[in-house]
């Protein structure tokens, strides 16, 4: 999955024109390694330690890669958040704590894509769906707290 992501996104930095610099690759890098989507600040505070990038660099590369497609926004607790555009899962999002949890029994989403796509004609490249909610340990959480 990892491999498909990486191609899928050097088919569109090339396609953009993007030029990939060490700090680019590694923001790349990173988000083909994960599929979920990641509070910006908390990816910019990773690849300053673990790619020793600057952080505006990182937040420069971000933006490039929002500019040409490859990023989707989302939000994760309240918070700026992206992910890779081809991804291809969808979410269960905790609103309070932001832990993220794929959702792969979407076979009936998959039928409606290609009817949609059948009756329309277009070529879909991809789709983002994500719930939002509580998490179990956050409600537990809470329900400890409002006692």
């Amino acid at each position: 999955m990892v491999a498909a992501r990486r191609e899928w996104a050097l088919a569109r930095c090339a396609a953009a024109r993007l030029l990939l610099s060490g700090p680019r690759q590694a923001v790349l890098d990173f988000l083909c390694a994960r599929a979920a989507p990641i509070v910006v600040e908390a990816l910019v505070r990773e690849l300053v330690a673990r790619a020793h990038c600057h952080f505006v660099t990182v937040y420069r590369a971000v933006r490039s890669f929002e500019a040409a497609g490859i990023l989707r926004p989302a939000v994760v607790a309240g918070q700026r958040a992206v992910r890779l555009a081809c991804a291809g899962a969808d979410y269960l999002v905790c609103e309070q704590c932001g832990r993220a949890a794929g959702v792969t029994d979407l076979a009936e989403l998959r039928v409606f894509e290609a009817r949609l796509a059948a009756r329309t004609g277009y070529q879909i490249q991809y789709h983002w769906l994500e719930f939002s909610g509580l998490c179990h340990r956050c409600i537990r959480l809470n329900q400890m707290l409002a006692v």
